[in-house]
């Protein structure tokens, strides 16, 4: 009988179950003397009874206790009470290596350091005299310390050896509780087939060297994310283990070490005395290959099994030498000179255009500089990944993309990750679908490591966050200067140590912004140079910045993250993403650089006029750097957040729609975004950070008279400001400043008191409200599902809430007669939904998308509004430097440092 909560085991405190098994079940306890928490395992009461049972169960109390080891999960205590026998053990929290596989192949650096924390483990299990027998993924856990070994339930001393025999029989696990035979019985398998050797099939002696055979599928597995050996029924996997050879993991996996495809090969060697002969050659390799890089080849010969063996390998291995060395010194002797500089153009494909900077980000170089992604958009703005191999002179889309913005490599240049409908996602280049990482409302851009980090900006006005490329759950990297002003963190990148990174500081004060560099071990960022672009790193040893249109590169020390002597002129007129302040340039690790030349107005917009089909109707201005736009209730003007392209500082602008012409509103040194008209046209919320540098509620008069009144006075992040139509509340979102925190919708009387109160709370993230025109009913965005939707809920009065995107979708609007409601999808449609009131109930209608959108860069606020009648909208949309210029390719740019 499981056990309950509460339940007590001598000094431990039952507090949940974790999971059962075959050989006993695991629940979460206190450990009330210590005040930890701890696992406790225990054999049930119906297997207790059973010699074999109790005997495995003791075994592996003997085996745990023996073994102290950082990889190895640790025993605390034994124990008896009531006819129950239980392990208390190390709790450990993460997720099995087994969970992890199930969302595809780990990237190579990932894989080595689990693998050689595993095999290190096994090591010290073996030179104990304990083998481990079972090893699998499942007994494999992922925690912030490393990876642990678990259950040694089947572990044996390798002085005493088991013979069993036969293969065709269940695991021990499935034979356990009906069979009356000994551990060693005849007929019985003992571990898990899919990992077991095949002398363990047989029936046959085992020793170290099983683990090893273990150790090779998990390998395989942690490579491909593919069992080594499958089919159908239990008797098909053991055939192909006694008979079969996995598919090579560099036919999976081509960008795999060819070294790591050696290791693994000879560790599946049906026969023992062909296969690695202890797990710590095994180690040796694997960590050869990770000081070696992505790039190793195959290993050396390790020491043979038999006398004979031996003397052929050394043999050979001294060849080998004596050749190397002869080749090493002709190599030297006929070295080559330094290539010359090569400049040329990368096209898009046909059909298609680069999305420089805005919304979508430029285009990447992979860190081995053997390809380039790009957004890439057609003439009906469908955007999804390109990827073109510098090899070859096509590009080849990334299925599953669509709408995907901000690409970046990973650190060993298999994977992308990208941002797109409210997420974080990766993709292997080498085939398989897009995988969510993590939940990302409206990211800017990121960066890989080698050790499986992803650090990026989740917002427009955010620093930097982190995240496992595994998935998890993200946590604060970095956190806004408010003395500086600081509107954002962007363009991170990781230098060579995989634990400092580069980063820009955009702020609202002109001399504010520059690069900084800060650790993931934390510690106050360190500024390395002040700029109106981002710095980048770049072997051998240099920034890389755009200053007044021009590549500039200046000696840096990534150990000490200091510069010296003076920049140096790479290449005139390369554009700049004025929106981040980040150069539209960039390079590899082995010298390869690409930039969109001409332009120093990358992120500029339009703000052009829709109708109901998407068709363009009207523009109003001359393009610029935009944010949210707002149409005033009468319909003849329009407020928007402007950025001076000098001060790079945004203001609130309003716009005389019929004749074009624009004035400024906001006259404040700080930055002024997001406006709102009130109901009546004689006024205009907006967001701004003059209150102690961060982003507040203020309002003024439209025509510009009078000084901004601020709304709200705490530590809280407000956003999404938004009128009743009856001009009698401002709503608002709110997000408190400490840990763990959740966006709420919130009002504030524009009347009386003033006093701020609640309108809509929760465990997830509720923002973006909009009232209905009649005042009845609230349409917001919740991530409650795991994604932001769309809901409409009573406004001010009981009742529930109602479902109204499909797909997801992000800031609803309604048309001015409350009988239909607008949002906006990930995929940067329009949606129209018809909403049917009777009485107290509404009824959501027909969902019906309108047009394809192209906004411009990530503003703060909606980035479109609706006309009152619904039949036109006005959005800033990607500006007109988005067409189909070639990239400037150069590779070997560090010869041009040579010719200065």
């Amino acid at each position: 009988m499981p056990l309950t909560s509460g339940t007590k085991l001598g000094p431990y405190e039952i507090t949940g179950a974790i999971g059962a098994g075959g050989m006993g079940e695991v629940y979460r306890a206190r450990d009330t003397r210590l005040g930890r928490d701890v696992a406790i395992k225990i054999l049930p009461q119906h297997l207790a009874s059973t010699p074999e049972v109790r005997q495995r169960f003791e075994r592996e109390a003997r085996a745990v206790s023996s073994l102290n080891h950082p990889h190895i999960c640790t025993l605390h205590d034994v124990g008896h009470q009531d006819g129950t026998d239980f392990l208390v053990m190390e709790y450990l929290e993460g997720e099995t290596l087994a969970k992890r596989l199930e969302r595809g192949p780990l990237a190579t650096p990932e894989l080595l350091r689990i693998a050689i924390e595993i095999a290190d483990a096994l090591e010290k299990a073996h030179r104990q005299g304990v083998i481990h027998r079972d090893l699998k993924p499942g007994n494999i856990m992922l925690t912030k310390a490393g990876a642990k070994l678990l259950d040694f339930g089947l572990a044996k001393s390798s002085v005493a050896p088991t013979v069993v025999d036969l293969s065709g029989s269940p695991t021990m696990s499935q034979k356990i509780a009906e069979s009356p035979a000994p551990l060693t019985a005849r007929g019985t398998i003992v571990g898990t087939f899919q990992y077991m050797s095949p002398e363990q099939l047989e029936g046959k002696e085992t020793d170290a060297r099983s683990d090893v055979f273990s150790f090779g599928a998990v390998l395989y597995e942690m490579a491909t994310a593919k069992r080594a050996f499958e089919g159908k029924t239990t008797a098909s996997v053991i055939a192909a283990i006694l008979k079969d050879q996995p598919a090579p993991v560099t036919t999976l996996q081509p960008l795999a070490p060819p070294a790591l495809e050696q290791v693994v090969k000879t560790c599946l060697a049906k026969d023992p005395e062909e296969r690695r002969q202890t797990i710590h050659d095994v180690l040796l390799d694997l960590k050869w290959i990770a000081e070696s890089g992505s790039h190793a080849g195959v290993p050396a010969p390790v020491v043979a099994h038999r006398k004979n063996r031996e003397r052929v390998a050394w043999g050979a291995a001294a060849f080998l030498l004596i050749v190397a060395s002869v080749a090493t010194i002709g190599y030297v002797l006929r070295a080559p000179k330094p290539t010359s500089v090569i400049i040329s153009e990368i096209s898009p494909p046909e059909g298609i255009h680069f999305l420089f900077g805005g919304t979508s980000g430029a285009p990447v170089l992979s860190p081995d500089g053997q390809a380039l992604v790009f957004v890439g958009e057609d003439s009906q703005g469908r955007s999804q990944l390109w990827i073109r191999r510098l090899g070859s002179d096509t590009a080849l889309a990334l299925a599953g993309t669509d709408g995907a913005r901000f690409p970046f490599w990973s650190a060993d240049s298999r994977h992308l990750a990208y941002f797109g409908k409210g997420e974080l996602m990766r993709i292997a280049i080498s085939g398989g679908p897009p995988i969510s990482v993590a939940a990302v409302p409206a990211g800017v851009g990121g960066a890989w490591g080698y050790d499986g980090t992803i650090i990026g900006t989740p917002t427009p006005v955010s620093g930097l966050i982190g995240v496992s490329a595994s998935g998890g759950m993200p946590f604060k990297v970095t956190k806004l200067n408010q003395l500086r002003q600081e509107i954002n963190h962007v363009d991170p990148q990781f230098l060579p140590d995989g634990r400092h990174f580069l980063f820009y500081a955009r702020s609202a004060i002109g001399e504010g912004s520059g690069t900084y560099a800060a650790s993931l071990d934390g510690g106050e960022p360190k500024l390395i140079v002040h700029g109106d672009s981002a710095a980048r790193y770049a072997d051998p040893g240099y920034l890389l910045f755009v200053q007044d249109g021009t590549l500039m590169a200046r000696h840096f020390d990534s150990a000490s993250l200091s510069v010296s002597g003076d920049a140096t002129p790479l290449a005139e007129h390369v554009g700049v993403d004025m929106v981040r302040g980040t150069g539209l340039f960039t390079i590899s690790n082995n010298g390869v650089l690409a930039y969109e030349p001409g332009s120093t107005t990358g992120g500029q917009a339009r703000i052009l006029w829709f109708d109901r089909s998407g068709k363009q109707i009207a523009e109003t201005g001359t393009p610029g750097v935009f944010d949210n736009a707002s149409i005033s209730p009468s319909g003849n003007k329009l407020a928007v957040g402007l950025t001076d392209p000098g001060t790079r500082k945004p203001d609130i602008w309003i716009f005389d729609v019929a004749r074009g012409v624009k004035t400024r509103l906001t006259l404040s040194p700080s930055i002024s975004v997001d406006p709102v008209w009130s109901p009546d046209g004689k006024e205009i919320a907006f967001l701004s950070n003059r209150a102690e540098g961060r982003l507040s509620l203020f309002k003024m008069n439209s025509d510009g008279t009078g000084d901004a009144t601020p709304l709200i006075a705490d530590d809280a992040a407000e956003r999404d400001p938004s009128w009743s139509v009856d001009g009698r509340y401002l709503l608002f979102s709110r997000k408190e400043s400490g840990p763990g925190s959740h966006s709420e919708i919130w009002a504030v009387p524009l009347t009386g008191e003033r006093k701020p109160f609640v309108v809509l709370r929760g465990q997830f993230n509720l923002h973006q409200e909009s009232i209905s025109p009649d005042g009845k009913w609230l349409a917001y965005v919740s991530d409650e599902s795991g994604r932001p939707e769309v809901y409409v809920a009573p406004f001010l009065r009981g009742g529930g809430k109602s479902l109204v995107s499909a797909s997801g979708g992000n800031y609803p609007l309604w048309r001015r007669d409350g009988k239909e409601l607008f949002y906006r999808s990930f995929d940067q449609k329009i949606i129209s939904v018809a909403i049917v009131e009777s009485g107290a109930d509404l009824t959501i209608g027909k969902v019906q998308p309108l047009f394809q959108a192209n906004p411009a860069a990530g503003g703060i606020g909606a980035m479109y509004d609706v006309a009152a009648d619904g039949k036109k909208f006005v959005i800033p949309s990607q500006g007109p430097e988005q067409v189909a210029v070639p990239l400037k390719l150069v590779v070997n740019w560090p010869a041009l440092l040579k010719k200065q």
